[in-house]
């Protein structure tokens, strides 16, 4: 009976795989069915073996493909055209491979495909920039083909790996094989391509970890640049595709707002937020060399307004609440430091003061807890600020009407919240 069972066992095995094998078969002539894979119970051995070793193994081929295409350049070995051409036979030869595979072993050969495209993106990138052996508008083409190509094979696929290793990996291919330090528009156009490309899978498939790694790349890759390579006559540059890369990701993380198909997550308002933060730091890198303090006030405030234009947005088209007070909150903390950066002194004190009153009536007339707190949290930043720093500059004038106007809104406060306390607190309780 035990070897009955076992001979049963193989059976239904072997036709598992067969029907497997004819819906990839299916999926490949241009049927609707999805690609179906085999589930394998999973387990250490299982996911090192079937999944991570690929990954890997295809990340380090690619590696080691740029040092020596690096090599081979630095010891000056094979000639120009010769070195593109192996490269771009690499790239074909794993391509042609993962065809080969695909009806068998259907996650490798997307890996073994993700790892070609990325060695013929870096190739057709070094062709251009480095040897010049292709006018722009050549390159230019050929870069949006291959993303085009890329994008369609993984929504062919249905893999996310492609994705990630084939356009999300293409990021820092350049890196490996030179600095990019003199032409740093061409550098961020071919960014900008891939992350069209990766954008657009998020919105296809549920893909939504592509993006995110992709806004992290390309905002770690640009305020890199801009820290350490970015020289003045570049400024236009840097700010041009700065914004560029702020519209995009915030399109991705709004994507499934805006077609209507899922409400935004969690992890949405961290990327706008992450992607506000992105672009505030970028603009003081880009505006360094001639910054001054009102240049860094002036920057401190176009950013807060851009992020209170989100939150705008956010609230006033989709009720979007908690997503708007995030990014609201980050404005007004950008708002903030504008007046500190703006002004100094007793000027600063009492505007922050001003500020912080009309924060706290707010949140008393639309009844919100947040508005009321950051007053709050305002007011004791002035309290700090008015003890430590400001009692060693002032004059005994200054002083005097500092405490008095401080410590008469803190009662003015404290009021306000004996006297509506059951109207804000009921309120609370009801949300």
């Amino acid at each position: 009976m035990q070897q009955e069972l076992q001979e049963l066992h193989r059976t239904i095995k072997q036709q598992q795989e067969q029907i497997i094998l004819l819906y990839n078969k299916l999926g490949q002539l241009g049927g609707k069915t999805h690609v179906v894979q085999k589930k394998v119970q999973f387990s250490l051995e299982n996911f090192i073996g079937l999944k991570l070793i690929h990954i890997i193994g295809i990340i380090v081929l690619v590696i080691g493909l740029s040092i020596g295409v690096k090599y081979a350049i630095d010891k000056d070995l094979i000639s120009e055209g010769m070195r593109i051409g192996l490269a771009y036979g690499a790239g074909l030869i794993l391509c042609l491979l993962s065809a080969r595979l695909k009806s068998k072993y259907l996650l490798f050969s997307a890996i073994l495909f993700s790892g070609g495209m990325a060695s013929i993106y870096f190739t057709t990138y070094g062709a251009f920039v480095y040897y010049s052996m292709m006018p722009f508008s050549i390159a230019f083409i050929i870069m949006i083909l291959l993303t085009v190509f890329v994008v369609y094979q993984a929504l062919v696929y249905n893999h996310e790996e492609i994705a990630l290793l084939g356009l999300v990996g293409a990021y820092a291919i350049p890196f490996l094989i030179s600095k990019n330090s003199d032409k740093p528009e061409l550098l961020f156009l071919y960014i900008t391509v891939i992350n069209i490309g990766t954008i657009y899978l998020g919105i296809k498939r549920p893909w939504k970890n592509v993006g995110r790694i992709a806004q992290a790349v390309t905002w770690v890759l640009f305020l890199a640049w801009a820290a350490s390579r970015y020289n003045v006559k570049d400024q236009w540059v840097g700010y041009l595709f700065m914004v560029v890369f702020y519209l995009l990701f915030v399109f991705n993380a709004l994507s499934g707002k805006i077609s209507g198909k899922v409400k935004l997550q969690k992890e949405n308002f961290y990327q706008l937020l992450l992607n506000n933060l992105a672009l505030y730091i970028g603009s003081l890198f880009i505006s360094t060399p001639s910054m001054n303090v009102h240049s860094l006030a002036l920057v401190t405030f176009i950013n807060a307004v851009v992020a209170a234009i989100l939150a705008v947005v956010l609230y006033s088209v989709w009720k979007e609440k908690q997503s708007s007070l995030i990014i609201g909150a980050f404005a007004f903390f950008l708002f903030i430091l504008f007046i500190a950066f703006q002004w100094t002194g007793l000027t600063v004190t009492f505007l922050w003061l001003l500020v912080a009153l009309l924060l706290f009536a707010a949140g008393v007339m639309r009844k919100l807890k947040i508005l009321r707190m950051g007053a709050i949290v305002l007011l004791g930043i002035t309290l700090f600020k008015l003890v430590l720093f400001d009692s060693l500059t002032f004059t005994t004038v200054q002083k005097v009407i500092s405490y008095l106007v401080l410590g008469i809104l803190l009662l003015v406060v404290s009021y306000l919240y004996q006297k509506y306390r059951h109207r804000m607190f009921n309120e609370e309780a009801e949300n």
